[in-house]
């Protein structure tokens, strides 16, 4: 496994960047641009500046558009945007970039308010406070609508995927519950299994497997979603892991430190070794978002990557 970066723009990745990644131990990096930045020239660009540095580029990512209301709400711009990001595909796979991600995230606060761990700021979720939100749309949008457009979406973009060589990675939803009034159908592992039998388990579909938003889900008993299994029933379609803990699962949360959660990490990465997972390993979140938060957290799952080695 290579420990990894996401969530870095192209303005970000200054040659004083990339010589502190280099010393947090940084391998590979996600890196998120904008659809009318990402021509074919300005792709290349960009994988050379990040190869150059000496990093593995594992992804880019459309930040405006990886989880457009036009795909998952079929508006009149679906059709154009379902386009521009198949030309998109397509020019990864020129580039041999062989993942982006997607997700259906329509909806929903992402955040209820603000707490702290250890000091330091942190996102908090709190279900009840979610519910009460007014709607953000005139009208609700239910399971069924949503599974109706993930399929017209996927039908579209898979051939392109397989044709180019580039695996679509689907994040889950974060929070993992419907609210105001949009269903985010991607709340559960059983929805996951759901999403691949609905593309008859397409080689090119994979999965990002966010551990800290796996720890937010409820589970079929309420007691959250077994991870480790979770893990082994999605092994080959495992194409990135984002890596953080959390006090809990919902109703309520909050982020917080990779050792100072209710999930056994160490135990999270020896399934991934279990299973034959050898791709990126980033933590998403960061609380705090300080360079010491951050040099803490990367230290942190170091250790634990080299605790399963062997």
């Amino acid at each position: 496994m290579k420990l990894g970066i996401s969530h870095q723009r192209p303005e970000e990745l200054t040659s004083e960047r990339f010589d502190a990644l280099h010393r947090l131990g940084i391998e590979a990096m996600e890196v998120r641009t904008l659809v009318d930045r990402a021509d074919l020239d300005s792709l290349g660009e960009l994988k050379s500046r990040v190869e150059t540095a000496g990093f593995e580029i594992h992804e880019i990512m459309l930040d405006d558009l990886y989880s457009a209301d036009s795909f998952t709400l079929a508006t009149a711009e679906r059709d154009r945007d379902i386009e521009r990001l198949c030309q998109f595909v397509t020019d990864l796979g020129t580039l041999g970039i062989r993942h982006t991600t997607y997700a259906w995230n329509t909806g929903g606060g992402y955040q209820t308010g603000t707490t702290t761990t250890r000091g330091c700021a942190t996102r908090e979720f709190r279900a009840s406070v979610a519910e009460a939100m007014p709607k953000r749309f005139t009208r609700s949008y239910d399971d069924t609508f949503m599974w109706d457009t993930y399929s017209y979406f996927m039908n579209r973009v898979l051939p392109v995927a397989e044709a180019a060589n580039v695996r679509l990675q689907l994040h889950p939803n974060d929070p993992p519950m419907s609210h105001q009034g949009i269903a985010r159908i991607f709340r559960s592992t059983a929805a996951f299994s759901h999403a691949m039998d609905l593309i008859e388990h397409h080689p090119n579909a994979g999965v990002l497997f966010c551990v800290g938003t796996w720890a937010e889900m409820l589970g079929p008993d309420g007691r959250g979603e077994n991870i480790n299994d979770a893990i082994r029933q999605m092994s080959d379609r495992i194409t990135q892991v984002h890596f953080r803990n959390t006090s809990g699962h919902l109703p309520d949360f909050h982020e917080t430190f990779p050792d100072n959660g209710y999930i056994n990490l160490l135990s999270v990465l020896r399934t991934l070794r279990e299973v034959g997972f050898n791709g990126m390993v980033v933590p998403d979140h960061v609380p705090g978002g300080g360079h010491p938060e951050e040099a803490y957290t990367f230290g942190y799952i170091r250790g634990l990557l080299q605790a399963t080695e062997g």
